[in-house]
């Protein structure tokens, strides 16, 4: 028995499918086969009880699947705590959201490779509903996305909070010298991200909370494109001004003073306690280092006022 058969075994169960472990191994479906068949001869028992469908397990599989994740996450946190960082191998998966990976994104990972130079780092940036199901299917080890965050196993760290504003094309002619309310901002057509971003959630309960309801929605799932739309006056865009200030320097956007206004946005680090805990552990610490989000206290973040 050792820790690539362990591995084989988990991921295997985990993702329900031989296939999707071999990809998340970056293996071959008949080495991760291959590997459980030879953790069953090694121990003497069936594992699975249909031997080639990684659907049922056996009471001795259910037995095993509790202490290999206890033995892959010890041997994670030997590994992290005891070898030297630079002797850590494997790889790891981790979503970003688009908000961060326009921001520290790039230092974040430049400090992941001073420290840990053998660890293959793989960033997937996605909206918030297509980060959080990669998460749950096993996809990712970690999540760097807009929170709130809560589960009983799940560890959850605060990397500070981002303002959010209107911001529109001065070429609209929207009234820059007073505080404008939702009914009065719901005459221009938003431009935003899908439903599957939590900032499509905060613009609709802004103005649902206080109601109004803007003639028309726009959305894309790119804030590149958000930006490019707003820029050419085809509607208003709820962003963080600190992204855009060299736009609204040039005069090609301005932000729009309403009231009520929008609490910060918070954003967190996310990870499972039984996933490669030490080593993830301390990635989420660099993270927290890398980020250049203001630091608010959580209970003031997140959602409009």
């Amino acid at each position: 028995m050792n820790l690539k058969q362990l591995e084989a075994f988990v991921w295997t169960v985990r993702l329900n499918s031989f296939s999707a472990a071999a990809k998340r191994l970056n293996s071959s479906q008949p080495a991760v086969s291959m590997r459980i068949q030879d953790l069953e001869q090694a121990l003497g028992a069936e594992l699975f009880e249909e031997p080639r469908r990684a659907t049922r397990l056996t009471l001795k599989g259910r037995d095993l699947m509790e202490y290999a994740e206890r033995i892959l996450a010890l041997s994670s946190e030997v590994q992290t705590r005891i070898g030297n960082a630079e002797a850590v191998s494997g790889r790891i998966r981790f979503g970003v959201g688009e908000t961060i990976a326009l921001t520290w994104l790039p230092d974040f990972i430049a400090r992941l490779n001073e420290t840990y130079p053998g660890l293959v780092v793989e960033s997937v940036v996605d909206l918030t509903v297509g980060l959080w199901e990669k998460f749950d299917s096993g996809e990712m080890d970690l999540l760097l996305l807009p929170g709130p965050a809560h589960g009983a196993n799940l560890v959850v760290n605060h990397l500070g909070t981002a303002e959010y504003s209107w911001l529109a094309s001065p070429r609209l002619g929207i009234p820059a010298n007073r505080t404008l309310m939702p009914k009065e901002l719901e005459t221009w057509p938003i431009v935003t991200l899908s439903q599957d971003s939590v900032l499509h959630e905060i613009i609709e309960n802004w103005f649902l909370g206080n109601r109004a309801e803007p003639r028309r929605t726009d959305v894309c799932n790119s804030l590149g494109v958000v930006l490019a739309l707003t820029i050419s006056g085809l509607g208003i865009s709820l962003l963080p001004p600190s992204i855009y200030r060299r736009e609204i320097d040039r005069g090609e956007l301005m932000v729009i003073k309403t009231a009520p206004r929008f609490k910060p946005i918070e954003f967190v680090s996310v990870y499972r306690k039984d996933r490669k805990a030490a080593l993830i552990r301390d990635i989420a610490r660099i993270a927290s280092q890398a980020s250049t989000f203001d630091v608010v206290p959580a209970s003031l973040a997140t959602g409009p006022d």
